[in-house]
């Protein structure tokens, strides 16, 4: 009797414990009313190490319904699709203005333009805008 109790005891303890353990966490998608607004860098980190100072302020990003644009020196844009906490920044096209000030832009939006490609999370923490992926990571905070 006491080997049945055990026995049923175990196995009611492991359909439990699989139940719990099989649980997966379903993304939550972000409204698209915390989305579409104008963003600007605040940090940024990639394959080179962090964003140069004096970056952060003149990198500027909007998102409006699937359409993702801003202005380093050029403006450019793309296509945003975004589905949970999973985005995708493609169709990137740019103008080809060529700037000397500050010192380095170019080199600087040829990284943005790169790093924004290669991202493949979206979130939203205490109001910042996060993307990541690729070895990219961009913080951007609102701006009107």
């Amino acid at each position: 009797m006491r080997k049945i109790l055990i026995g049923v005891v175990l196995a009611a303890s492991a359909g439990l414990l699989s139940g719990c353990v099989a649980l997966t966490p379903t993304p939550t998608p972000i409204p698209s009313e915390q989305l579409n607004m104008n963003w600007v860098l605040v940090s940024g980190t990639d394959g080179e190490g962090a964003w140069v100072k004096g970056s952060e302020g003149a990198t500027r990003l909007t998102i409006d319904n699937g359409q993702v644009s801003g202005q380093i020196c050029n403006s450019w844009g793309g296509d945003i699709d975004i589905e949970g906490s999973s985005v995708a920044i493609t169709s990137i096209f740019s103008t080809e203005m060529f700037c000397t000030e500050p010192e380095g832009i170019m080199d600087r939006e040829k990284r943005f333009l790169n790093d924004i490609s290669l991202v493949t999370t979206v979130e939203i923490v205490d109001g910042f805008l996060l993307l990541s992926g690729g070895g990219v990571d961009l913080k951007f905070v609102a701006y009107l």
